[in-house]
Parts: structure tokens; C-alpha cells; sequence
């Protein structure tokens, strides 16, 4: 049974209660108890509507500008969708002066923000779910939810609600079409709730000003519609059609992803603006918007692919794939030739060990642990393995993770026959085996393998867990990438490619990859951090775009500017090759057509890898090849690579 409207809110017929100008919204407002600050997810740091004066309202502008956080303080659209939101008590704060934005929403908190803005009052807790009780903040709006059916579909746990679990973009998408369907079927629901299909044709009959401006789009027009689940399609595409998730979403639609309060502050303003046609919310969601890449490569797709497999023919290679991004969003890729020679025909999709690339990968576990505080870049090595080492012929100067990721530790360069093992590295830290170089330097540059071994035992001691876990926890299950540093570990092990060598002899075979297990306990090998990362070259592509993007990936902040930032950080000096070193980034000037890229090469048993990305333009390039000719071009990159790369960039430049 349905409970009253608060704030008298009078009942009206449903086509009436969508017309009332903010009606909802402020009822809700007045109705909310405002409970402490303690709870991130919680009101506060709000102006309560009940003190807006009469005279105010219709809302400004102005008025919700009044809204003061410290981490909200731009002019973004969004920004305004947060104040506005936190205005009318809808979503709070994580205190009395912060909002953060970057954090991601919950279920419990989505949950809270749609009770508030029915206006009705809670119901009892039943004790539906296990680890939901009833003195919880949220329990009476988790009633509500579940009485109004605004949760039917949307998560698919029967005995826990999960209440800290992030939201993902279909999970909100079914909440906010089953809430507007909800509140279109009368407030005293003696008519039953908006289908989701005639939400969707009732958004799409609506015109400015009396309502948000509608997507045209059907689900169908969206690259990756098909991923939505079929039992959901009929609310995905009702939100999307009625434009609810328009300052998140152009031509794709990422499903899986979650959402962050930014962007959810951005979608209730878009639900009360179709909702209550208050002019304000109708004003800000009009404001919302999020452009399509045009994509150069997308528009020559079988053009791009006939020049792709023309170059890995010319090099002879057995297997390839190319993915690419422009303005820093992978919009395109490309695979040729054999995952398995002569069985199984390579694709997108499958995986391949990418040897040296993998330091990028754990440089960007690095920079995860350091964004946590876990780690510090220039602390000696020694205090995450419990030990006392370091140069001793610069006593004062540590063995540092800045210095490992810069190949500048001055470890010995020792070859692949010399034991990864935990108890073989440690003695060799313990027993000051370092050169005569002071480590840092740039003068003590050596491309290290072994010390990337070093470096990835160091992470997972001080993180106490595998990169894998690391990685996945803070940027792969988010960006939906299937990788491990050990090729066994990741999901699809059916898509390992075999890795041929240019004399046609197998380098790795795909089944012996699958035997590739990690070790008993974190930091316990290295064998695998100098180059183990398998992936494919459109998940890499992803990556890429984090760095691209300074971090952020479709909205979320993933990675801190900073670490960004100190990743593409180089020393000044450059290297007798010509190239310059990151952390771990290598770099050039002047290559490709470009001012400046970004990259890293690989090669192992027959695979000649090169991602790279001009951080000007956004574009970047992924292409990772088994079987062809280790021919180099002029500068210094496998040529199989380099042609594919030089001609992209050449096809993505600006007109001059």
C-alpha cells in the first residue's frame, strides 16, 4: 500500500502531475529528514527548500548558486545539476563542505535520492534484505523502492540489497524509468505506472520549454546497444530516449559502468525536468550534452583495414591487431591473420601476451597505490620489503619506485637466466649487489627488466595483493578489460593467440599460456612484470585513453591528474637514441607527424608490439603483432608497427 503525499500535495490526475513545475521536487524537499553529517551519503552542506522565501521561486539560477562546496566550483553543467540537486535536498554532501563529485554513487544513496524526490512518505522496513536493517538511513527509502517497484529489474541479488555497491549506468537507467513511470500513474495510484515503452513515447512527444529536449536515438543507433540485456531493453531505451542520459552518453552507451555523483546529479536533473517541468531543472538539463567523436578511421573503416593488411603481409606476420583512438576515445580496431595458425582465425577480442608494454601497466599500478597513499615514489624500496638495503655508495640517495619506474635504480641489468624468485631477489637487495651508479640519475639510465621484476614484487608487498587485483579493483573491471600479467588468469583463456616467430617456429604456445599461473602469495615472483601482460590491443586501447583523458575514463576519475602527470614526466636530458624517459613512458619529438608521442615498444618470442598517443591531439595507437620481421624503421620502432602507426596519425591530422 502506497503512502500519502507529504507537504499537501493535493492528487491530480497523471497527465497533470507531470505539468506541476517543480511540484515533486520541492515537496520532496520539505519532507526529507535532514539525519547527521557523518554518512558520505547523507544531506548535507544543502540550502533546505522549506527556507527558500515564496517569493523566490519560481528557482534562479542565482538561488542555487548559492550552494557552496569545495570541490564543486566551476561553471561545468554538471556542477549546476549538483547544486541544484543539493538545493533542494535531493542529494547531499560528504560533509559540511565537500561534495565528491568523483566518488561513485551508491545503491543505497540512488535508492535514497528517488524516495526524496517522490514526496511520499516511507513505509516500514520489512526486513526484505539480510544485510539491510532497519535503523539503516536508507531502510525507508529501500521500503519505498521496493513498494513502488522503482527496483523491479535493476539489481538482481534476491537476499542482499548491497548497499555500498556502485550503481551502474543500465542498474540506473531501469531506476529512473520505473521511477518516472511511477510517478506518472497518479498520486493516489489508483492507476497503474507508465510502461516503459509509453514513457518513451510520451518523452518523445514533448517539446521544449514545458519539457527537457528528447534523444531521437533508439537503442538500436547506439554501438554498443546490443550489450544492454534483453529484459532490460524496454527501460534502457526509455531513458534514453527521453534524454535522461544525455550529458553522459552520445553514440555509446557502456552499460556496465558505474556512475559517479557528478553524473548522477546530472540525470535527476534530467528526471525532474521531464517529471515536474519545473523551468529551472528543464533549463539546466537543456545544457546537457556529450558529443559523438568523429571518427576519421570509423568513416574509412575497410579502407584503414585493406592498408592494415597490406602492411602485416608485408612484414609476414602470422597474426595482428591494431586498435585506435581519436580525441581520446578507442573508436575503432582491426585484426588479420591467425590467433592459432590455421585454426583459429584472430579477432578483436582475442588475447595477446604484449611483452615490454606490460611496464605501463605497472607504472599505472604504481600510480594506483600512490593515489591510495599506499606507496610513496621516492621512499626506499627497502620499507616495503621489511629490509634494510639501498646503495651504499650513495647512502643518502634511496633505491626508490621513481627510480625503478625510470630505469635509473642502478640495479645490475641481469639477464632472464638470473632466479625471479622472492627469496633470490631479496638476498641480491640485502646483499647492496647495485653498480656504481647513483641511482635517479639520468646518467644511470639501463633498461631494466630484471628491475621491472623488482618493482612489481615491491607493489604487490607494499599493496598486499596482486597487480592483477590492484588493477582490476581500480581500472579494469570498471573499463570492462580482461587482462593478467599471467596469461592463465585471465577469463578468456579460450582467446590466447599463439605467438609465432618470424621463422614460423611457435615462440608461446596458447595452451602453454594457460598453465601461466600466478605465484603462491603476492610478491613472491617477478617473472612476469617486465612483459606478461596479456590483453588485447583494444583493451590496451582503453588504457590509453585514461592517459589521454588525464585519468578519467567516460566521466570517472580512475587516476589522479597528478600520477598522469608524473607518468608522462621526463627527465631533460635525452638518451643516446634519441628517445626520452618517462616514468615509465618513453617518448619523441617530432615523430610521425607529430609534435610530441607518448609510447612504449615490446618484443618477446616473436611479438613486436607499439602503443603510443599524442597528448595534444587525443589520438592513439595500439598494434600488436606475432610473426612479422623485427625490422626497425628510422625511429627505432618495430617497421610492422610503425607503418600502421605512421599511417594513422598521417590520416588523423589536422588539416594544416
Amino acid at each position: 500500500m502506497f503512502r500519502k503525499k507529504t507537504a499537501g500535495l493535493k492528487a491530480v490526475k497523471p497527465v497533470c502531475l507531470l505539468l506541476l513545475a517543480g511540484a515533486c521536487i520541492i515537496a520532496c524537499a520539505a519532507s526529507v529528514k535532514r539525519p547527521g553529517q557523518a554518512a558520505p551519503d547523507r544531506l548535507s552542506g544543502t540550502v533546505p527548500a522549506e527556507d527558500v522565501p515564496k517569493e523566490a521561486l519560481p528557482l534562479r539560477l542565482e538561488d542555487i548558486r548559492k550552494v557552496a562546496f569545495a570541490d564543486v566550483d566551476g561553471g561545468e553543467a554538471w556542477a549546476d545539476c549538483v547544486r541544484y540537486m543539493a538545493y533542494q535536498g535531493i542529494l547531499g554532501g560528504a560533509g559540511t563542505e565537500t561534495f565528491r563529485p568523483e566518488g561513485l554513487a551508491t545503491r543505497a544513496a540512488v535508492t535514497a535520492a528517488m524516495f526524496r524526490m517522490s514526496g511520499e512518505d516511507a513505509p516500514e522496513y520489512a526486513g526484505t534484505y539480510e544485510d539491510v536493517q532497519a535503523e539503516d538511513w536508507f531502510a525507508g527509502a529501500l521500503a519505498w523502492a521496493l513498494e513502488a517497484g522503482v527496483l523491479e529489474g535493476a539489481f538482481t541479488e534476491t537476499s542482499v540489497f548491497a548497499p555500498q555497491r556502485p550503481v551502474t549506468r543500465v542498474e540506473l537507467a531501469v531506476m529512473l524509468a520505473r521511477h518516472a513511470g511511477y510517478m506518472a500513474g497518479g498520486a493516489e495510484r489508483d492507476q497503474p505506472p507508465e510502461s516503459p515503452r509509453q514513457l518513451q513515447e510520451t518523452a518523445l512527444q514533448r517539446e521544449p520549454p514545458q519539457r527537457m529536449p528528447a534523444a531521437q536515438m533508439s537503442l538500436e543507433d547506439y554501438r554498443d546497444g546490443g550489450a544492454v540485456p534483453e529484459a532490460l531493453v524496454p527501460e534502457v531505451s526509455a531513458a534514453l530516449a527521453a534524454g535522461l542520459f544525455r550529458g553522459m552518453i552520445s553514440d555509446t552507451v557502456f552499460p556496465n559502468i558505474p556512475v559517479n555523483r557528478w553524473q548522477l546529479a546530472q540525470t535527476l536533473t534530467a528526471l525532474a525536468a521531464l517529471e515536474t517541468g519545473e523551468p529551472l531543472a528543464v533549463e539546466l538539463a537543456g545544457k546537457l550534452g556529450v558529443e559523438a567523436v568523429n571518427s576519421v578511421i570509423a568513416d574509412n573503416h575497410e579502407a584503414v583495414r585493406a592498408k592494415v593488411e597490406e602492411i602485416a603481409a608485408r612484414y609476414g606476420a602470422v597474426g595482428l591487431q591494431v586498435a585506435v583512438l581519436e580525441d581520446g576515445v578507442v573508436t575503432d580496431s582491426f585484426a588479420c591473420g591467425w590467433a592459432v595458425k590455421n585454426a583459429d582465425p584472430m579477432t578483436a577480442d582475442h588475447k595477446m601476451r604484449v611483452a615490454s608494454l606490460s611496464k605501463v601497466g605497472v607504472g599505472m599500478a604504481a600510480m594506483v597505490l600512490r593515489d591510495r597513499g599506499v606507496i610513496d615514489l621516492d621512499a626506499g624500496i627497502g620499507d616495503y620489503w621489511g629490509i634494510s638495503t639501498g646503495n651504499t655508495r650513495y647512502p643518502d640517495t634511496p633505491v626508490s619506485v621513481r627510480s625503478l619506474l625510470s630505469h635509473t635504480s642502478s640495479i645490475p641489468l641481469y639477464g632472464d637466466d638470473v632466479s625471479r624468485s622472492r627469496g633470490a631477489v631479496e638476498a641480491r637487495l640485502r646483499g647492496n649487489q647495485y653498480n656504481s651508479l647513483k641511482p635517479g640519475s639520468v646518467w644511470s639510465w639501463g633498461y631494466n627488466n630484471y628491475g621491472f621484476a623488482v618493482l612489481g614484487m615491491t607493489l604487490e608487498l607494499a599493496g598486499k595483493d596482486y597487480l592483477d587485483n590492484i588493477l582490476d579493483q581500480s581500472l579494469w573491471s570498471v573499463m570492462e578489460i580482461d587482462a593478467a600479467f599471467e596469461g592463465g588468469e585471465i577469463r578468456g583463456t579460450d582467446k590466447l593467440v599463439t605467438i609465432y616467430r618470424h621463422d614460423g617456429s611457435v615462440g608461446r604456445s596458447a595452451e602453454s599460456q594457460r598453465n601461466y599461473k600466478r605465484p603462491a602469495a603476492p610478491g613472491n615472483s617477478g617473472s612476469s612484470f617486465a612483459g606478461g601482460l596479456t590483453i588485447s590491443a583494444k583493451d590496451l586501447g582503453k588504457l590509453l585513453g585514461l592517459l589521454v583523458n588525464d585519468g578519467t575514463y567516460q566521466g570517472l576519475r580512475l587516476l589522479s591528474e597528478e600520477s598522469v602527470e608524473l607518468m608522462e614526466t621526463r627527465f631533460d636530458q635525452i638518451l643516446s637514441d634519441g628517445t626520452y624517459q618517462a616514468l615509465p613512458l618513453r617518448s619523441q619529438d617530432g615523430i610521425y607527424g607529430r609534435d610530441r608521442l607518448y609510447y612504449h615498444t615490446g618484443s618477446a618470442y616473436g611479438v613486436y608490439n607499439f602503443m603510443s598517443y599524442d597528448p595534444a591531439a587525443g589520438d592513439g595507437i595500439v598494434v600488436l603483432s606475432t610473426g612479422a620481421s623485427a625490422a626497425r624503421d628510422a625511429n627505432g620502432i618495430y617497421a610492422v608497427c610503425g607503418d600502421i602507426s605512421r599511417y594513422f596519425y598521417e590520416l588523423t591530422a589536422e588539416p594544416s
